[in-house]
């Protein structure tokens, strides 16, 4: 008897408790490591907190000690409580001491200095200029609380190459002067609001600035005089300083920062929205899309028109299960797919010889079709998506569109099917030559299956030409979700059958990618480690290895969200040397094809579970077809990458 999942179960796995408490106090002990263990310059407190976050996801995900969309959504809460700006308040950083013309400085209240670290961008007291200065493109010297109408007096040095300036948000610049030496920005605070100081790029030695009202001097910091305590310090901690407020709402620096640079806080909101990104949003497009195929009948419909074609012979046949399958698991999810395959073929698997080798070359067509037919859209496999955001991401930003990818994808996984076909007819030939197949199904006949054809006819052909009409393949998706919606072809109840756990695992990769370059980690990666001088073929070929590897005992969806950020740090840091094997595009789209072609085990991916689980199919031929159909696969699939990469189809 089915337990009642509405219900709270009393099942207690001692050994995932262990495993999951051995997880918790490795992430402490890394969490709260010396800096200098990692080898990585300039570490800071967030991105060493960053490091535990991966770690411990690395972990979760391998062992499943707790399950893998439960792995994701603890990545995203601990990371909102311990790295970002709404943080708990014993994981915040504290104020630091800093003093001007050899006495304490008071910052006025509402006064606030913030890092905003991204590599070396940071706010630090210069020991050999003895000023404050100001290193990187997103670096911020932030005043709260300004009044419209006073003005800003900024006196700097500009660097040598004459590359630094400092720009200003909420003022207008009202005059300025500029010397070999100094240079000094009035500016007039447009309204009531914080002005921050930007430093667009190279260095700049802040000395002075002033606030004033009319003629008046309302405030004034000078940093040309700092005491050589206070600097002696500063440098050797590498602090950032913010303002800490005591009782009487003014800002000192009676708390001297202790320790290494905490570094910038993510955004709480920016973590949050790695649930909400545009690629989650391809995929409940997806989702909503299979959803309404299915109450409709349009997948039986088009599975029986489709099947017509290839007759009665049985070699044909199964040539078309393999084709369709594919087919369907570009836009459907690969598991419904395989599982509403297999239920097409049940009768056929009564009519056949039970000595025969066709029910094994049938059943095994199902999952190498499905696992094959994903790689051949943005939407196919959750892998694709991880990678495709990585590529489409600020760090990367290469704008590869929904039918850029099925450009090269689609022949690749069609030439695979082929081949599939082959192999499969040769280990397992069928001793009976003709089947008689009867695909039985609802198909609806009322106006709203029009409705659903429309809008799925309408929705692929936009995503196939989003870069000819301009509208992404993300907002794309919105369509049949609103149409749907309206029309009533999906309920409140239908949204239940939404996979969310493969939501959460995709949102889950996102968020460390973001942990990862929003703390600056990438960065400070990049700077510390030499990937320049790493050999590109052995990158690609490792990280291949790897995920084909781990996705044969893991879900790959958690194997991408693991190797992709990393993958993305290594290819930023390699950048021109890449080129070899066709640029950063045959990395990372290699770790979604790898991902898909490991399909050796029934624990490999969901569909292979089901069709083992009909009991058709043995282990042993399981394996040795998902280990030859893998290796083509990922031998094809890479020389397909490097010549993509080679022409510059991706830009």
């Amino acid at each position: 008897m089915e337990e009642n999942q509405t219900k709270l179960s009393d099942r207690f796995s001692l050994k995932k408790f262990i495993e999951f408490a051995v997880i918790i106090v490795i992430t402490a002990i890394i969490w709260n490591l010396p800096q200098d263990s990692f080898g990585i310059a300039g570490l800071t407190v967030i991105q060493q907190r960053v490091i535990a976050i991966f770690v411990f996801a690395t972990l979760s995900w391998l062992t499943e000690a707790i399950p893998s969309w439960a792995t994701s959504i603890a990545i995203i809460t601990i990371m909102c409580l311990t790295i970002s700006n709404n943080s708990l308040s014993m994981f915040k950083g504290g104020g630091a001491a800093i003093s001007a013309n050899g006495t304490e400085l008071e910052f006025t209240k509402g006064l606030k200095f913030t890092s905003g670290i991204i590599g070396e961008n940071k706010i630090i007291i210069d020991e050999k200029g003895q000023q404050l200065t100001l290193r990187g493109n997103d670096v911020a010297f932030r005043i709260d609380s300004l009044h419209k109408g006073e003005v800003i007096a900024t006196t700097y040095v500009p660097d040598n190459e004459d590359k630094a300036f400092l720009t200003l948000t909420n003022a207008n610049v009202k005059e300025g002067s500029r010397s070999d030496s100094l240079a000094v920005i009035n500016a007039v605070v447009t309204k009531d609001a914080e002005v921050t100081f930007l430093n667009k790029g190279g260095l700049i030695n802040l000395k002075k600035i002033q606030i004033k009202d009319g003629d008046k001097v309302v405030r004034q910091w000078d940093f040309t005089k700092v005491s050589d305590r206070d600097l002696n310090s500063l440098q050797k901690d590498a602090a950032i300083w913010s303002a800490a407020s005591d009782k009487s709402g003014v800002y000192t620096n009676r708390a001297t920062l202790k320790g290494a640079d905490f570094g910038a806080e993510l955004k709480s909101s920016d973590i949050m929205a790695t649930f909400a990104n545009p690629i989650i949003i391809l995929f409940l497009g997806g989702f909503i899309l299979a959803i309404a195929a299915t109450k409709s009948g349009l997948d039986v419909l088009l599975a029986k028109n489709l099947i017509k074609p290839f007759g009665k012979k049985s070699e044909n046949v199964l040539l078309g299960f393999l084709l369709i399958t594919g087919a369907f698991s570009m836009f459907v999810s690969n598991t419904a797919t395989a599982a509403m395959m297999l239920t097409f073929l049940t009768p056929v698997f009564a009519a056949l010889p039970a000595s025969g080798k066709g029910r094994v070359a049938l059943t095994l067509s199902i999952p190498v079709a499905a696992n094959i037919g994903g790689m051949a859209t943005p939407i196919g496999t959750p892998p694709n998506a991880i990678a495709l955001q990585a590529l489409n991401g600020p760090e990367l930003h290469m704008g590869i569109g929904f039918g850029q990818w099925m450009s090269f994808m689609f022949p690749l996984v069609i030439v695979l099917l082929l081949i599939s076909w082959f192999l499969l007819k040769k280990f397992y030939p069928f001793s009976q030559k003709t089947i008689e197949l009867t695909i039985e199904g609802d198909v609806h006949r009322g106006w709203r299956m029009w409705v659903v054809c429309i809008t799925f006819a309408v929705t692929i052909i936009m995503w196939l030409l989003d870069k000819v009409t301009g509208v992404d393949a993300n907002t794309v998706a919105l369509i049949p979700i609103a149409i749907f919606a309206v029309t009533g072809v999906i309920t409140a109840k239908d949204l239940q059958q939404i996979n969310w756990s493969v939501i959460w695992m995709v949102a889950g990769g996102f968020a460390l990618g973001l942990g990862m370059n929003g703390s600056g980690l990438a960065n400070a990666a990049i700077a510390s480690i030499p990937f320049g001088s790493w050999s590109p073929i052995v990158i690609m070929i490792v990280s291949g290895l790897i995920c084909y590897f781990l996705s044969n005992f893991i879900s790959n969806t958690a194997t991408a969200a693991l190797l992709v950020p990393i993958l993305a740090v290594v290819c930023n840091g390699m950048g021109a040397s890449l080129d070899p094997v066709g640029g950063t595009s045959t990395i990372l789209l290699g770790i979604a094809l790898s991902a898909s072609a490991a399909m050796c085990l029934p624990i490999s991916t969901p569909p292979n579970a089901i069709a083992y689980s009909t009991g058709l199919v043995d282990q042993k031929s399981m394996l040795k077809m998902g280990i030859i159909v893998g290796m083509i696969t990922m031998v094809l699939g890479y020389v397909v990458l490097y010549m993509v990469g080679k022409m510059h189809i991706l830009g």
